[in-house]
């Protein structure tokens, strides 16, 4: 790449662009799409939360064989439950009618009990990750990524939480601005705020940077869609981006095209932070049963118990591409993310774009 890049990020991950695709758990995360940004030149990042074992074996190991001797990363979150804010009847009463319009029953199936982040993690490793990125405080991770020789990139979203990071044992910080699609890393243990006193991307990225200093790489992550963006990261000292919207249009992302063709129409304001929806602060599209469910102030059931309630309901409304009633994250530049097409030739032409601004 014929611009001024910090090696320490490409060095450390063994990719030739400073690209990574950001984990996209429950649905937009692919063997295809992961595979394909790895063998393009960035780190694709498989989002392996709500997997079996067995599950996030296999989908590691068909994007370890497609990727062609590229490097592939594994994501799993690490938050704790959280207590329930509002009460079970009130919150089933509001979900109702939408069951309804979507021929499910009044109530959810019990969810099976899953493996935890540290499994899922230690089952991607043993099947050809090389990278480990986190959710959440990263300490209960570090041992297993030192033992198995992969880099651990830990999420944060302060300078505070980067240093702790760090300190844990990190060898590098992806910065989450507040502009950025899905959950919130904040490291809020068992208790989420009422109120979140978030930081924007370019205001993040380099207050993380004077944090944990010059020997730490940091990566940019939130509202950026194109090489323009990456270059601005890049010039406030960032040693790479993380992308997670842009190539939710991507071919291979495991989205509807009725979600592809909501993220491309969603304005700048189109997007909202609550955590009434799944139990956690999490960026998504503004629609009908999201701005039902806040409106309701009916509260929620937790992180893990909330999203357990609404999961059939996310499956059944992407399978009728009913985008009214999808729930659909992402970050505020999805309007950026423009017509379907192979992540390769996302990659392609990001990185033109950035050559471009670098000209």
């Amino acid at each position: 790449m014929e611009q001024p890049v910090r090696r320490q990020l490409v060095d450390l991950l063994g990719i030739r662009h400073p690209i990574l695709l950001a984990a996209m758990a429950g649905g937009p995360s692919t063997a295809e799409l992961a595979a394909e940004v790895s063998r393009a030149g960035g780190l694709g990042v498989l989002g392996l939360s709500g997997m079996t074992l067995d599950g996030a074996s296999e989908e590691t190991r068909r994007a370890v064989a497609l990727a062609g001797g590229a490097p592939v990363g594994a994501n799993a979150q690490l938050a704790p439950r959280s207590p329930a804010t509002g009460d079970r009847e009130r919150i089933m009463a509001v979900l109702a009618p939408f069951r309804a319009e979507l021929g499910l029953p009044l109530e959810p199936a019990p969810p099976a009990a899953g493996p935890t982040g540290q499994e899922l993690l230690e089952a991607a490793l043993q099947a050809g990750a090389t990278v480990v990125t986190t959710f959440e405080d990263p300490t209960p991770l570090i041992g297993l990524a030192r033992a198995a020789g992969a880099p651990l990139l830990a999420m944060v979203t302060t300078p505070g939480e980067a240093l702790a990071a760090v300190s844990a044992g990190a060898n590098a910080v992806i910065a989450q601005g507040s502009e950025s699609g899905g959950h919130r890393s904040t490291f809020v243990g068992a208790e989420i705020p009422t109120a979140l006193r978030e930081v924007g991307t370019m205001a993040l990225v380099p207050q993380v940077i004077a944090a944990v200093g010059p020997d730490v790489p940091v990566i940019a992550s939130g509202g950026i869609m194109d090489g323009h963006g990456i270059a601005a990261a890049l010039a406030l000292g960032a040693a790479g981006v993380s992308l997670g919207t842009r190539f939710m249009a991507a071919s291979e992302s495991g989205i509807p095209d009725s979600y592809r063709r909501a993220l491309a129409a969603c304005p700048a304001d189109g997007t909202v932070v609550t955590d009434a929806v799944t139990g956690r602060p999490c960026r998504m599209i503004l629609n009908r049963i999201v701005s039902a469910i806040i409106e309701a102030h009916a509260g929620t059931l937790g992180w893990g118990a909330q999203a357990a309630q609404i999961a059939d309901i996310r499956r059944a409304a992407a399978a009728q591409e009913r985008t009214d009633l999808m729930i659909m994250l992402g970050g505020q530049g999805a309007g950026l993310s423009g017509e379907p097409m192979p992540a390769s030739a996302i990659m392609a032409q990001l990185v033109d774009e950035l050559r471009l601004a670098h000209a």
